[in-house]
């Protein structure tokens, strides 16, 4: 069954049953996370009175609870004074009244979908009602909102046309030209948010389990849960986008971030970060535009590039331009993260974490489970020897990258790879996205082999390798661009 087919597939992990449709891919990244869930807690909201564990709220659901998407205004807390350090006092947010109003338990789950004004939050089946009609009165004032701008879009857009009819020179007429693009835009973005709004409103903001697992692509929780919850507590889930994807014309005022800040950003071939910082700027009649601040490589100076009365044709000519000036590349995965702050955690989460990757590599043998107590000696007596190391560890096994759809279930709910000579019963996958996998296969293992015509035969590892070396690894190698993301 190749990989691309969508599947259902019922796992039960710790007395929960979970019900995912998916690639085999998207179902083994969600099992990973449903995992990862069990040992996580949300630092930042730990002390709140209602917040739980993801592990104690299936406790008190009594099986997989419901995820409701919160509009984010619901969280803001007002201010209410200072201090007497002059520290900004915060008051509580309507959230948090009515949960300790009902004395209500919740759990509020990594945000992986960060880019959006909602905040996922799991809350008992029996709580879904009080929680509801909260969300309800807050969508419907968003909705509303939404509309009403929605008309003035269009009283603004029909006063430009008019300036552009009755426009006496051709200054005058490009200006009213550009005005109206910019408004037909922030039109076209409001009206999006709007149908958002109505869409969600109309499944009671309730979001399906796999559905918010699925967020996750693009972030950490895609290949790595574990990673992907500790960033979460460090400086919130970070979302990779293309170029393209993440650095369009912003229009409408509802789409711009609280601190009117992006920092984008990649790890590019040199070993380094490379950075754009954006900035969202009003002009006086009311129109967004932004500012991409790009520093350049190797200096301090920066150069600045606008997209104030461009459409988005004629942004994208400029955008090569300035990804090249900033040192990032076009068509990889650029990090977005909103707010200065959380940009240098995010920094120092990456450094961090490629330091002790590099660490791990390096070290690993201190910790490796050994086959016998023949291969400890052996590792041992000549752990100085880097070349005998080697080749020994290569003589264990070896790691082969095949194409995803060759690998499939037999009748016996055995992995199989499909290979020239048949299917290669009992691999091991150590890693898998929708396209490729890699397999361990050992050199001194003797593989059942299953032939088109339904015989069997035996083969050793070393054959295997040898004959499915080249095809498989190097031409799906080539075929690669890199290594996942």
């Amino acid at each position: 069954m190749a990989d691309e087919i969508s599947q259902v597939v019922e796992m039960e992990y710790k007395g929960v049953y979970y019900l995912f449709k998916g690639t085999k891919a998207m179902i083994a990244a969600m099992a990973r996370m449903v995992k990862a869930l069990q040992e996580w807690h949300n630092e930042k909201y730990l002390k709140k009175p209602g917040n739980c564990t993801w592990e104690k709220l299936q406790e008190v659901s009594e099986g997989t609870p419901a995820i409701l998407e919160f509009p984010k205004e619901m969280f803001d807390a007002p201010t209410i004074g200072k201090d007497e350090k002059g520290n900004i006092l915060y008051g509580k947010s309507d959230f948090d009244i009515y949960c300790e109003k009902y004395n209500l338990r919740y759990c509020i789950m990594p945000d992986l979908n960060p880019n959006d004004d909602y905040i996922p939050v799991a809350v008992p089946t029996q709580d879904m009602g009080i929680h509801q009609e909260q969300i309800k009165a807050v969508m419907s004032r968003r909705i509303k909102t939404e509309e009403e701008k929605d008309a003035e879009y269009d009283a603004k857009i029909v006063a430009v046309k008019e300036r552009i009819l009755n426009a006496t020179t051709e200054e005058e007429k490009a200006e009213a030209e550009a005005e109206l693009m910019m408004l037909e835009d922030a039109k076209a973005q409001n009206e999006k948010l709007l149908n958002e709004s109505k869409a969600k409103a109309d499944r009671d903001n309730v979001l399906d389990f796999a559905e918010y697992l699925k967020q996750g692509e693009g972030t950490l929780a895609e290949f790595n849960p574990e990673m992907a919850l500790k960033q979460e507590n460090t400086c919130g889930i970070v979302k990779e986008y293309e170029p393209y994807d993440c650095m369009w014309p912003v229009r409408d005022a509802e789409l711009v971030p609280e601190g009117k800040e992006i920092y984008y950003s990649q790890r590019t071939k040199d070993d380094k970060i490379h950075y754009i910082r954006r900035k969202f700027v009003e002009d006086e009649q009311g129109h967004i535009f932004s500012e991409y601040y790009v520093r350049i490589p190797g200096t301090s100076s920066e150069k600045v590039y606008s997209d104030f009365g461009l459409s988005q044709t004629e942004w994208e000519k400029q955008l090569p331009h300035l990804l090249k000036e900033a040192g990032l590349e076009n068509e990889q995965p650029t990090a977005v993260v909103q707010s200065k702050e959380r940009f240098v955690k995010y920094q120092e989460f990456i450094e961090e974490n490629f330091k002790n990757a590099r660490e791990e590599v390096s070290g690993e043998e201190k910790d490796k489970t050994y086959s016998s107590d023949e291969a400890k000696e052996f590792v041992e007596k000549h752990n100085e020897n880097e070349e005998v190391k080697k080749a020994y560890e290569d003589s264990q096994f070896s790691v082969l990258k095949v194409e995803s759809e060759k690998l499939m279930y037999d009748e016996d709910d055995v992995l199989c790879l499909q290979t020239e000579d048949g299917l290669l019963r009992g691999v091991m996958v150590d890693s898998m996205d929708e396209k490729y996998a890699e397999i361990f296969i050992k050199g001194d293992n003797t593989y059942a082999i299953v032939q088109p015509d339904g015989k069997k035969k035996e083969m050793y590892g070393a054959d295997i390798i040898e004959k499915n070396g080249e095809s498989v690894v190097d031409a799906v190698a080539k075929a690669t661009g890199r290594k996942g993301r």
